[in-house]
Order: structure tokens, then sequence, then C-alpha cells
């Protein structure tokens, strides 16, 4: 018995390597985050004060590649598995170049909302029909400009839950008669 052959669930949820649409062979990835942390130290004072400010944004790099495949790869769409891998090449170099964030999909993980900060394409003359793109990508997030619904809105919205709440039950405790109607 293989290592191929023994069941192995992530391999059945791998999915193709994109940016923006742009599909391409993904060779290794890695992501770096973490707390954004400062610290404080005081005059006089023997222990610091580290004071945690947030989440600190998500950076990616990725190697990708695409390369010529012997024969094209019928009825799938995908550009990916062509036997001239310059069109590939071309539609992620596109991606990688167009203004604004998209989707970066990664075999073994969710789709994240990134924008590309930095990229290299490299080809070389004795390894023709393939090319490496090295990536570089990092977390989009939010505008601060648009409003975010914050929890002083969240508990608003739960007091005049609970006010309606209260009048619907006075109402209903204390019906108002109907009119009597004239014969």
């Amino acid at each position: 018995m293989d290592i191929k052959s023994l069941p192995s669930p992530w391999r059945q949820d791998l999915r193709i390597a994109s940016y923006k649409n742009a599909r391409f062979h993904c060779e290794s990835n890695s992501r770096e985050s973490g707390r954004r942390i400062v610290e404080h130290e005081f005059p006089k004072k023997n222990l610091p004060y580290a004071e945690d400010m947030g989440h600190r944004s998500q950076s990616f790099v990725i190697r990708g590649y695409c390369i010529t495949y012997v024969r094209d790869v019928p009825d799938t769409g995908l550009e990916l598995f062509r036997r001239d891998y310059r069109i590939a090449r071309d539609l992620l170099r596109a991606a990688l170049d167009s203004e604004g964030a998209g989707v970066l999909q990664l075999p073994t993980q969710k789709g994240e909302w990134v924008v590309c900060t930095q990229y290299r394409l490299s080809e070389e003359q004795r390894f023709g029909g393939f090319c490496i793109f090295d990536m570089q990508f990092m977390e989009y997030g939010a505008d601060p400009s648009v409003a975010v619904p914050t929890q002083a809105t969240a508990a608003s919205l739960v007091q005049q839950a609970q006010q309606t709440r209260a009048q619907l039950i006075t109402r209903l405790n204390h019906p108002t008669p109907l009119p009597k109607s004239t014969p």
C-alpha cells in the first residue's frame, strides 16, 4: 500500500488556484498575520505593558506557475490546461496588473478578498513552456469611511425590538373594542 492509496479527504476538496478568476498551478503558499501589539515601558517600573491594538492584516506569498500541456484538454473551458501556456500566463498577468481587489483562491483554503501588492514573472529559455509567478498579496479589508454596524447600533436595534414587543403585549392585553355595526 502506498501513500496515494490511503484515504485523504483534503485531496477531494482541492480547488484550482486563481486570482480574479485567472487560474494557475500553486507550488507553494504561505500566509502571515497576528496581533498588533504596542509595548509600553515606563520609567521606574519593572513591568512593561503590552497593548493589543487588534488584528494585523494578513499577507500572502504565493509561488504559482503555468506550464504547457501535451495537448489541449477539451471541454474544460480552462485556459490553464492548454498546449500554449502563454494564454494562462497573460490572463494571470493581466489580473495581477489590474486595479482593485479580487478573490484569491488557494487549493486548500477558502477564498480571500485581497489585493496584489507585487509579483515577479520568471521565464527561462532552458525551461521552455513554463513560467513562474512569485506573488504577494495583502488582505483588502473594509473601507473605514463606509458605515459598519457597531455594538451601539446593535444595542439600539435590540432596544427598539424590546419596546415594540412591550407595546404589542400591552395592546394584546387591553384590546380596543370593535365598533358596533348598525343593521
